[in-house]
């Protein structure tokens, strides 16, 4: 297992990692309980790639919850940039092991998996998400599925708003100025089943989930984590958008740009660019606890699509 100080993943940290985690069980709530939408036969030995695992949360949970075989075993792996927080101990059929997103999978890895999973990971592929998806295309058996999930970010306008959630309303407009500054697509989620069947990928499903995050969930749990894990994920952005001279002077914005295949050095200005910067500086300082307060009070929602296809045998 890799050491904190080996990790490139820009919002590494404890509060992170249960961000991370939280957002699994509140994706899974809101699908039902059930995490494959694919139709796979799951009556018989599979073998199952989670790209994009972080601490594999989805792969244990899903590996956990299969039905027994009489005959065989299933076979688990997940793959991430950032190995530090990959489980340390874990049954002989999981594995996890490091994989870039940018880049094609090694060949012993191709046509290997009944189902390739990967779920609010694109936004590492950068401009180039059409890349990502053929080299998970590679990795699929015939016959086999993908299966993947992303934001649309279109936002019911009558619980998302600037009147009823201001802060949650900053913090998509400070999610939106970082995707334009690595080049990422913002409504990436629109895009999957054309993304899938540009890859090569048949018998396309699609679903539209929304989160329930803060008060609009049920559960008095998840609707508390649901706050705590928004809040989590502004302070990491609110760092990167305010620091300065980032390329050289700070490891922030370098880890960034090694996460997501970039030499910000040569790309942009040190500076986060001015026209991306929409939010006043004195804004970052409160935008945590603002939407924290405001979410287990009002409570928001964030729109995800789920897109599932087969591989041609």
């Amino acid at each position: 297992m890799a050491t904190k100080q080996e990790s490139q993943y820009w919002m590494e940290s404890e509060g992170e990692r249960k961000r991370l985690a939280s957002n699994h069980f509140i994706i899974k709530d809101a699908m039902g309980g059930k995490l494959v939408r694919a139709p796979v036969d799951f009556s018989r030995p599979v073998k199952i790639l989670d790209s994009g695992t972080a601490d594999g949360t989805w792969l244990l949970d899903l590996a956990s919850s299969l039905p027994p075989l009489s005959t065989g075993a299933n076979e688990f792996v997940g793959t991430d940039l950032n190995p530090a927080p990959f489980p340390q101990s874990t049954p002989p059929n999981i594995a996890f092991t490091v994989q870039d997103i940018k880049k094609p999978w090694p060949k012993s890895q191709h046509d290997q998996f009944d189902l390739v999973h990967q779920r609010l990971t694109i936004l590492g592929a950068g401009p180039n998400p059409s890349a990502s998806i053929s080299y998970l295309y590679s990795t699929v058996k015939p016959g086999g599925w993908i299966q993947i999930s992303e934001g649309t970010m279109d936002f019911p306008p009558d619980i998302v708003n600037e009147e009823r959630t201001p802060a949650y309303s900053d913090m998509l407009r400070l999610m939106r100025s970082v995707a334009g500054v690595v080049g990422a697509e913002w409504h990436v989620g629109r895009l999957l089943k054309g993304l899938l069947e540009e890859a090569g990928f048949t018998d396309i499903g699609e679903e539209n989930v929304m989160l329930n995050m803060g008060r609009t969930n049920k559960d008095e749990k998840l609707a508390r984590e649901g706050a705590e894990s928004c809040g989590v994920a502004v302070q990491g952005l609110s760092k990167f958008a305010t620091s300065k001279h980032l390329a050289s002077l700070h490891p922030l914005l370098t880890e960034l740009g090694l996460a997501l295949g970039y030499d910000f050095a040569d790309k942009f200005h040190p500076d986060f660019p001015p026209d991306k910067q929409l939010l006043p500086t004195e804004r970052y300082e409160t935008l945590s606890a603002d939407l924290e307060k405001e979410l287990m009070e009002k409570g928001a929602v964030y729109p995800l699509k789920v897109v599932w296809g087969r591989k041609p045998e």
